[in-house]
């Protein structure tokens, strides 16, 4: 279909959007088509609003590792953070507003509880191992009273 052309805009839920524009001598007409949904017409402000996007990804390497190195209150809404990847060592400082911040700040409580589950496995792991070295050192004589 001549004069046409399609943009992609990211939910907050991330989801995604297919807008189809079709160009006029009026400007521009607007249909969206969500996966499964018929087309319906979306309002003008979305067209224009920022695509949203997790921070917790690097731009560059696409590694869900980013993490912030600082932060800084800017307004009631707004924050600066500084995120480092460490797989690509890409650093950047910018301005977010709260809905990017909270969603960074779940993912990286759930990264933590996960790190957190991971290491309560290996320290009950190791000490399981420990202990069972120590009732065979027992158990064979290489441990002697004089030993402790």
């Amino acid at each position: 279909m001549p004069g046409y052309h399609t943009k992609r805009i990211s939910l907050p839920d991330g989801k995604f959007i297919e807008i189809v524009v079709v160009g006029g001598e009026d400007g521009a007409a607007a249909e969206a088509q969500a996966p499964g949904t018929d087309l319906a017409t979306v309002p003008a402000a979305t067209e224009t609003r920022p695509p949203v996007r997790d921070l917790h990804i690097c731009p560059e390497c696409v590694c869900d590792l980013v993490y912030p190195v600082g932060w800084d209150e800017r307004r009631s809404d707004r924050w600066s953070i500084t995120l480092r990847c460490p797989n690509c060592e890409w650093w950047h400082t910018g301005e977010y507003g709260d809905g990017e911040v909270e969603r960074f700040d779940d993912v990286l409580n759930e990264g933590t509880e996960y790190l957190l589950d991971t290491l309560r496995s290996f320290s009950r792991s190791n000490m399981e191992d420990d202990v069972e070295r120590l009732i065979e050192a027992i158990e064979s004589g290489l441990i002697q009273p004089m030993d402790f």
